[in-house]
């Protein structure tokens, strides 16, 4: 097993070795599950959408383009302002050259997709300044357990991703709910990363829920009542109830790692199965620390795939170099896993042609 061209560890790498040998060949199952918090629509918070309102329609027009290839519930692509594609183009290009089965899970949507998917039983979240966010908390949890169970019965290793505008604005409410960290190293969908206004949104909300730092470090679940999006708790329920008997990535960006503190101070034991999955694109971002998080829950393995668009045709493709986007939808955990789930038969060269010729389709271009 060589992936050094396709794969890159940042953390803990004696323990992602590991981790990717015995999953080198397996049965992979990608998961990807949906959610909305009216967060996203505070003006500069998310640019997951052209408008602030259309972020609420990103998670669901993602998951249609994976499913269908084409999106449904609006006309068009998700897109950052100014035209900068949805990292679902990655994850669909992953998925397809792996042929790794998918699922989606509907943690909470305000739009539903047009698609089948799993229901655990969440709601759309509320604006975390409100101090009381989400909904069905422990009934989400629970059935993301159950069907985390489920799913490593049948298969060898597992990727759990997200799409929920916003998140990285909840993830930081909930890590400093949990006292992980401080400072704002949380990332955005933007190279000018609002951190003024998420430290201003997470300090409203937490000073309303009545949590200081580090008050709910025992109790994540009410941490993402209280300031967290209804992708979590689905998201933390699937990763424990899938990692008690098999390896899961944790595919995705800060958003993730929300989840990763609440998954392992609930079932700590799962920190054996357990590593990080994203982009290059994260690793480099300046105005966000993904390890710095990571180390700050545990010396958990983090590994990036090393997708490069620099000599792309397309300027909308291009803008990742130049730090939009980065992450999401799982577009590196799905890669990493497409890489061991065709034990290297996928790897980056494959993985941008076929990314190229997504986005050609889906644009019209070809």
């Amino acid at each position: 097993m060589d992936v050094s061209q396709d794969v890159t560890i940042h953390n803990a790498p004696g323990r992602a070795e590991a981790l990717m040998r015995k999953m080198w060949g397996g049965r992979g199952v990608f998961t990807c599950t949906i959610g909305s918090t009216l967060t996203s629509t505070i003006p500069g918070v998310s640019d997951a959408g052209d408008t602030p309102e259309l972020t609420l329609y990103t998670p669901s027009a993602d998951v249609e383009l994976l499913v269908h290839g084409r999106t449904i519930c609006m006309d068009g692509i998700p897109i950052n302002p100014g035209g900068i594609p949805t990292p679902a183009t990655v994850t669909m290009a992953a998925l397809s050259l792996s042929g790794m089965p998918f699922h989606i899970i509907n943690g909470g949507v305000k739009v539903l997709p047009n698609i089948p998917y799993f229901d655990v039983g969440g709601q759309c979240g509320r604006d975390i300044r409100s101090g009381d966010a989400v909904s069905n908390v422990d009934e989400c949890y629970q059935r993301g357990v159950i069907l985390g169970d489920m799913l490593s019965r049948s298969h060898d290793f597992l990727v759990a991703s997200e799409s929920c505008a916003g998140g990285t604005t909840t993830a930081l409410a909930v890590l400093r709910a949990m006292g992980m960290i401080e400072e704002n190293l949380v990332s955005s969908s933007s190279p000018n990363n609002p951190k003024e206004l998420k430290d201003s949104i997470v300090s409203e909300a937490l000073k309303a829920a009545g949590i200081e730092f580090g008050d709910l470090r025992d109790d994540p679940l009410k941490a993402i009542a209280c300031v967290g999006d209804p992708m979590m708790p689905a998201n933390v329920g699937l990763v424990v109830g899938a990692a008690r008997r098999i390896p899961v990535i944790l595919g995705g960006g800060t958003q993730m790692t929300a989840v990763l503190a609440a998954a392992l101070a609930l079932d700590p034991s799962i920190e054996r199965n357990i590593m990080v999955g994203t982009t290059r694109w994260m690793i480099n971002d300046p105005n966000s620390d993904i390890v710095r998080i990571v180390r700050s829950i545990g010396d958990l393995p983090v590994a990036a795939i090393n997708l490069d668009y620099s000599d792309s045709p397309h300027d909308g493709l291009r803008a990742y170099e130049r730090g939009y986007i980065k992450e999401g939808v799982g577009c590196g955990g799905s890669s990493i896993a497409a890489v061991l789930h065709s034990a290297g038969a996928v790897n980056v060269k494959s993985l941008l042609q076929r990314i190229h010729s997504d986005y050609e389709r889906i644009m019209g271009m070809d």
